[in-house]
């Protein structure tokens, strides 16, 4: 998210060039890996809610919604830090007017998407903690894609009002629109959470279903202290900078980072702490394998059965074909011998009946 911060960040450098040096390039490099790993892991979330329908529920309504976030968060955020990476923030030409705003526009319409996709989460497993036996009541299909909708709208109205004139007060607003209000919402939420969920358990033990609900708000709440670690630097950086002119760039650079990282944190935390999502990656993964081993086995099979055609083993068309122009060839000189034969044959009567006539014995050898 960019509030327009860089142009109050002290910069080091004033040569308006790319810097080619091995920090420059390192720190270029991590980011694409991190753009990578970003639109991978999400992806991954994706492609595991289409696959298994066990994973269709209304609570990963709202996680695929943060997923899309974080995945657009890569695309269309990442990469505008990616090139200033090798500027040190010092070249105006670079990201500059109308696209440095669009920059800021995207990064603050897609963080606070992710922000309140986060407040939308807690709220869901708060109703299915407190009140489980009328939570499928409470919090269908349709009032969930309301939900998310509303997380969307509230994400283009705070990013839209950046195009406003707003004098410096713009960090302040989104300080409030987009991380204090968020925050202290889904603090309230997963308070009562843990409040509620301990009486339960006092009251009527550790039943099966009930469990899994604390685990998933489990789940959810250590995801919202890595929002919480990876948020709240940028936004106090944000009010501080308007007070403070001279701040150094690297600790700019490690803010944004974090920034960054939480979009990429997201699915790393469901893999290793949510049972359902590391089953489902596991089954995604061992389908996928199944279709390359047997595309592959296909590929294989093709180019045998290519190679043998192009070979012409013995038992081929081509080749019993050939056997058999072979045979008729020989059956046909062997004809031709055999009425050649009889000719002469009849000639050599012919020329013993004339000798017989002259008085010789036929027997007799002609060349005496």
């Amino acid at each position: 998210m960019e509030t327009n911060i860089s142009s109050n960040v002290s910069v080091v450098h004033s040569e308006s060039s790319l810097h080619t040096g091995f920090i420059n390039i390192a720190g270029a490099s991590a980011v694409a890996v991190l753009i990578l790993l970003t639109i991978t892991g999400n992806g991954i979330v994706c492609a595991s809610f289409y696959t298994f329908r066990d994973l269709r529920t209304i609570c990963n309504y709202f996680i695929i919604s943060l997923a899309i976030s974080d995945i657009s968060v890569a695309i269309l955020g990442m990469p505008f830090w990616l090139i200033l990476q090798l500027t040190d923030l010092a070249n105006p030409k670079i990201v500059t007017g109308n696209l440095n705003l669009f920059w800021q526009c995207m990064d603050i319409f897609f963080g606070t998407a992710s922000i309140m996709n986060l407040a939308a989460v807690s709220a869901d497993r708060h109703v299915a903690i407190t009140a489980p036996y009328t939570y499928p009541y409470i919090m269908t299909s349709s009032k969930a894609l309301l939900v998310v909708s509303f997380a969307w709208v509230y994400a283009i109205v705070v990013s839209s009002l950046r195009l406003l004139d707003w004098s410096g007060g713009y960090q302040y607003f989104v300080f409030v629109a987009s991380f204090f209000l968020p925050l202290f919402f889904m603090m309230a939420m997963y308070s009562r959470i843990y409040i509620v969920a301990r009486g339960q358990a006092r009251r009527i033990g550790r039943n099966t279903s009930f469990t899994i609900e604390v685990k998933a708000a489990k789940t959810i709440a250590v995801v919202i202290g890595a929002f919480i670690v990876c948020w709240a630097p940028f936004f106090v950086f944000g009010i501080a900078i308007i007070h403070t002119h001279d701040t150094s760039i690297f600790i700019y650079k490690c803010i944004k980072w974090l920034e960054y990282l939480n979009s990429c944190l997201n699915p790393v935390l469901y893999t290793c702490l949510n049972k359902s999502y590391r089953r489902s990656f596991r089954r995604l993964f061992r389908k996928w394998s199944g279709k390359l081993k047997r595309s592959r086995d296909d590929s294989v099979s093709a180019i045998g059965t290519l190679s043998r055609r192009l070979t012409l083993p013995r038992r081929s068309i081509f080749a019993s074909q050939g056997a058999t122009f072979s045979r008729s060839s020989k059956k046909e000189s062997n004809t031709c011998n055999g009425e050649n034969g009889r000719k002469l044959n009849r000639m050599g009567s012919r020329k013993s009946m004339k000798v017989s006539e002259n008085g010789n014995d036929p027997m007799s050898p002609t060349f005496i």
